[in-house]
């Protein structure tokens, strides 16, 4: 048990959001709010000559316990504090929705405190919560437009805030508190407008542009913009195609929003317009202005020019200069020839085999890896194709603005490898479902290889070598008369090989108790390219694959090579030796992260 520390007297600052479980705010607004509230202290506590990495600090989920470092002066705190954490909480709240923005209560006392090695104790630090409980200051800070309460202790108020007049006793009342066990006075001031209620203007009659009006401002971002600087870029935003514009709404973003729905998005205003609706992320850039700089990026000419003007306005209102140079330095340039993938993984219920689950993930920008969980559902074994199909038409729903071409992928435990999943067809509820192997590169990928990690270091090697040399003849048929004699794991430690012909398709449970099988010492052995085929001889699947692999680039072609086989296109072979031919594809650059357990949504 760790020994209590020697007492020190310590300036304390606890701070809490107001309504944080409110029911209109979400888990990501709930995100959104603790990141911004410490994004907000860390710039106030800077401003007042305090440096915050050096407090010791305790989370409490919706708020914190901040004790100053020693020695700091009281009266600077007293000082500084408030008007430095108003100005980081009106920059952070203008970036916001009104779901996301803040409002705190702040404690100020000081006292002994001392650590028992699980966290800071002491009557001061106990005091400093009980009036930040105090009812009255919780009353009158709900029915005030401010955005901070202060509430300092009796004895900070009379030693530090009473007797010096540059600190404004004046605005500090005093209130009764009775919290618990504590029964006390307080000081409470009431400080900083709310700029969302002070911003709203009356309303005023439209200036028409281009005989348009400015359209009604339905977020509450647009209205905190000035409506001058509105109408310039409204003008010209109207005009204005946006180039790859999914992959650019989910880039302005961010990976850990899903992309929404762009029904109704025609022009780059009501891509802009639709922005406004989402928070800005631990950068303070909001996604509506990460958009707008991607777009002067792509338009280059004269709108590009008039845009970035206008981005550098609000950069520097909002002062978001610096952030809006680390984001254009760090974020990937949007590709000329994107590529999407879905994955979806399918594994059985130990309890029930009958059924399974079904997790999928929706990648919506080309560059970012990996993409948020898309859903998790519980479903019945002999329904998962039409299952899969409700998330294809789900993700197509969302992917109907993109030009580009997409895989899907199924990410199976060995129990479920010999699912029919190059069978399977899409739409069918329009009763003329079509086969998945015409729209898609169609792909398995091992969900025992993601998951064991000691693996991994051999997969990169492989297929890095593969990358570098892609060449054809480093396909190894496991029936070949001149490796008989030898141990499959043997043959497969040759680093040359990088891909596998199974002699049959692979048994879903490897046989306990004896040698390992083709499969597993293939994904052991780093192999990123194993197939096999259900009943196709092997004179017949050998040319196959010598016609899917001939060309100059060999394996890195396989999967376009592979879809083009489906389709029947100048292929001198009958199409169901294509169609049911099995592809494990496996990209070690695009693990999904699987180190929590996913919980099915229930209806």
């Amino acid at each position: 048990m760790a020994q209590p520390t020697q007492a020190l007297d310590r300036t304390i600052v606890v701070v809490d959001v107001a309504g944080f479980t409110s029911p209109e705010r979400n888990p990501l607004d709930r995100l959104a709010v603790r990141q911004g509230m410490y994004e907000v202290l860390k710039t106030a506590f800077a401003e007042s000559d305090v440096d915050f990495d050096s407090c010791a600090r305790e989370d409490r989920g919706d708020g914190a316990l901040i004790l100053l470092p020693p020695g700091t002066t009281k009266s600077l705190v007293a000082d500084r504090l408030p008007d430095r954490i108003a100005v980081a909480l009106r920059r952070y709240n203008w970036t916001r929705t009104s779901q996301a923005q803040i409002r705190l209560r702040v404690s100020l006392n000081s006292g002994e405190v001392l650590n028992d090695g699980n966290g800071w104790v002491g009557e001061a630090v106990d005091t400093a919560f009980r009036i930040l409980d105090a009812q009255l200051a919780k009353e009158a800070f709900a029915e005030s437009d401010r955005m901070i309460a202060f509430i300092s202790s009796e004895r900070f108020f009379s030693d530090v805030i009473a007797p010096d007049p540059g600190l404004l006793p004046e605005l500090y009342d005093p209130i009764p508190v009775s919290v618990k066990t504590f029964t006390g006075m307080a000081y409470l001031r009431l400080h900083g407008e709310l700029t969302a209620a002070a911003a709203k203007a009356p309303a005023v009659e439209p200036a028409r542009l281009d005989d348009r009006p400015l359209p009604e401002l339905a977020s509450d971002v647009l209205e905190l913009i000035p409506r001058k600087d509105l109408a310039g870029l409204h003008r010209h935003l109207t005009r204005m195609e946006v180039p790859h514009l999914g992959v650019m709404m989910s880039r302005a973003l961010g990976p850990a929003i899903p992309l929404p729905r762009l029904d109704g998005v025609t022009d780059a205003w009501s891509a802009f317009h639709l922005l406004t609706d989402f928070n800005a992320g631990p950068d303070g850039i909001p996604p509506a202005v990460t958009f707008l700089r991607l777009l002067a990026e792509h338009a280059g000419g004269e709108a590009g020019a008039m845009i970035a003007g206008w981005i550098g306005d609000q950069a520097r209102s909002l002062r978001l200069g610096p952030a809006l140079g680390h984001q254009r330095q760090s974020r990937p340039p949007i590709p000329e020839r994107p590529h999407l993938h879905l994955t979806i993984m399918l594994e059985p219920v130990s309890a029930d085999p009958t059924r399974c689950t079904l997790a999928f993930w929706r990648q919506d920008d080309p560059e970012v890896w990996p993409p948020a969980l898309g859903g998790v559902r519980e479903i019945g074994i002999d329904e998962v194709e039409f299952r899969v199909d409700d998330v294809i038409l789900e993700t197509e729903g969302v992917w109907s603005g993109q030009s580009m071409s997409a895989s899907v992928e199924f990410l199976l435990p060995r129990t479920l490898i010999n699912l029919p999943v190059q069978r399977w067809a899409k739409e069918h509820g329009t009763g003329q479902p079509q086969p998945l192997r015409y729209g898609y590169r169609l792909g398995i990928r091992s969900l025992e290889r993601m998951r064991a990690r000691h693996w991994h270091r051999a997969w990169h090697v492989r297929w890095d070598s593969m990358v570098e040399d892609p060449s054809a003849d480093r396909l190894h048929y496991s029936d070949r008369a001149e490796f008989e004699d030898h141990p499959i794991d043997a043959i497969l430690s040759d680093e040359h090989w990088i891909g596998l012909v199974l002699a049959n398709p692979p048994a879903s449970q490897a046989e306990q108790g004896t040698a390992p099988d083709e499969l597993t010492t293939a994904i052991r052995s780093g192999l990123p390219v194993i197939l096999w085929h259900p009943d196709a001889e092997p004179e017949k699947l050998r040319e196959l694959l010598d016609w899917v692999l001939a060309t100059e680039t060999g394996f890195i072609e396989l999967p376009d090579r592979r879809k083009l086989a489906n389709s029947g296109a100048a292929v001198p072979f009958k199409n169901s030796l294509a169609h049911d031919l099995v592809v494990m594809w496996d990209d070690p650059k695009r693990v999904i992260v699987l180190d929590q357990p996913l919980i099915p949504t229930r209806p």
